[in-house]
C-alpha cells in the first residue's frame, strides 16, 4: 500500500530554488572576492618590489609607488575583512559576551550579525 505524501507549499518550492540561486551566486561573489584578492597581494609584492630596487639599486625612486602600494593595502584590508567574514573568522569582542550567562552567550553567538553589530558601537 502506497502512503500518500503530503504537499509541499508553494512557498517552500520557491524558498528551495531562491536558497540554491542566492547560494550560487555568493559561491560565485566570493570566489570572484578571493582571486581579486590574491591578484592584489601579488601587485603588492610588484609594486613594493619594483619601488625598492628602483630606489637602492638605481637611485632613482619611483615617485608613485608608496601612493600606489598604500591604496593597494587599503583595497587588501577591505577585502579581507569581507573574506574573513564570509568564513565566519572575523575578529570578535568576546570580553563582553564572556560575562553573559553560557545560555544568553550562545543566542548572541548564534544571532544575525546585523542585529549584533550596531551593540557593539
Amino acid at each position: 500500500m502506497v502512503e500518500p505524501q503530503a504537499p509541499v507549499p508553494d512557498n517552500a518550492r520557491e524558498e528551495a530554488l531562491r536558497g540554491s540561486v542566492s547560494g550560487a551566486i555568493d559561491s560565485l561573489l566570493g570566489a570572484c572576492v578571493e582571486l581579486l584578492a590574491a591578484a592584489l597581494v601579488a601587485v603588492e609584492i610588484v609594486v613594493l618590489l619594483a619601488g625598492v630596487i628602483a630606489r637602492y639599486v638605481f637611485d632613482r625612486p619611483f615617485t608613485w609607488s608608496d601612493e600606489l602600494a598604500a591604496m593597494v593595502f587599503l583595497w587588501l584590508a577591505m577585502l579581507g575583512a569581507v573574506i574573513a567574514f564570509r568564513r565566519d573568522e572575523h575578529m570578535r569582542m568576546t570580553a563582553a559576551v564572556g560575562m553573559l550567562a553560557p545560555r544568553r552567550a550562545g543566542c548572541l553567538k548564534h544571532s544575525r550579525p546585523g542585529l549584533r553589530s550596531p551593540s557593539c558601537f
